[in-house]
């Protein structure tokens, strides 16, 4: 591949583009005020001046290119139709307030590494955070229908969940996030994905009763995509953002997506924060 303007890193552009703006001012101040490299180094060769210019432009991209990144390194927030969306590092079962917590479709709650791992979040939310798992079975299955479009089914001679469906359980919102087969793998589509995630947004709007709303990057962990055969954590987040700008839901509490300390380090989030 071929280079090309847009291949160049969105945080080298903007450290040149500043330090081209500040080296612009700096010359405009020089030349009003009647001043000269010449005042400052005498007797120079036109060379030894360009190069005194090309080093001070330098020196600016440096200095723009730390101060950006440091701006960011701890994620940041922006505006989504008036919502605020913070994108950081962050352990989701700290957060204050409502946490999304993705199950498969039939809400199962069995955690023995085959069902559900132990070390996804749906196995350590239920292993670490769950006293009574019968009260919880009890209030998936007696959850109201009354208020959602998204009502259980029977599938084969199970009760399913429409996929972006939300069951609330204390300060958890419980999400039918994945089909489940008959090889004991969690799996999705790009375009079911996409979908899901309208559905969500549609179910925190019902639920979310003027709460914060924190979320995990879904589809990050071991969420097998049956139509891509090697998914990117930056195109789910892009997705995530992108499915709440066309929504169209009015949620007035901040949303936070949370991301772990290894989808941080691998994600160049000066990068995501230019796409989204």
């Amino acid at each position: 591949m071929g280079f090309t303007f847009s291949s160049i890193p969105k945080l080298l552009k903007d450290s040149a583009a500043l330090g081209s703006a500040i080296l612009a001012i700096i010359a405009t101040f020089m030349q009003v005020a009647g001043f000269s490299i010449d005042n400052i180094i005498c007797n120079q060769k036109w060379w030894s001046r360009l190069l005194i210019i090309l080093a001070t432009y330098a020196f600016l991209v440096v200095f723009f290119v730390i101060i950006l990144r440091l701006a960011v390194q701890n994620g940041f927030t922006t505006k989504i139709r008036g919502i605020s969306v913070t994108i950081k590092q962050g352990d989701i079962f700290t957060a204050d307030g409502w946490k999304v917590i993705p199950f498969n479709e039939y809400f199962d709650t069995t955690v023995d590494d085959v069902i559900i791992s132990s070390t996804t979040l749906n196995g350590i939310f239920i292993n670490e955070y769950i006293d009574d798992i019968n009260k919880l079975q009890e209030a998936i299955i007696t959850a109201n229908e009354s208020y959602t479009s998204f009502k259980k089914y029977e599938k084969g001679n199970r009760s399913a969940y429409p996929l972006g469906r939300i069951i609330t359980y204390g300060n958890y919102m419980l999400l039918a996030f994945t089909h489940f087969n008959e090889q004991n793998v969690a799996h999705i589509t790009k375009p079911e994905y996409e979908k899901c995630l309208l559905t969500m947004w549609k179910e925190i709007r019902r639920t979310y009763a003027n709460k914060p709303i924190y979320l995990p990057l879904l589809g990050s962990g071991i969420t097998s995509f049956d139509d891509i055969p090697e998914k990117s954590n930056l195109d789910l987040l892009k997705c995530m953002i992108c499915t709440l700008r066309a929504s169209g839901e009015n949620i007035n509490q901040p949303i936070t997506i949370l991301l772990t300390k290894e989808v941080m380090h691998e994600l160049n989030i000066y990068e995501v924060k230019g796409v989204i």
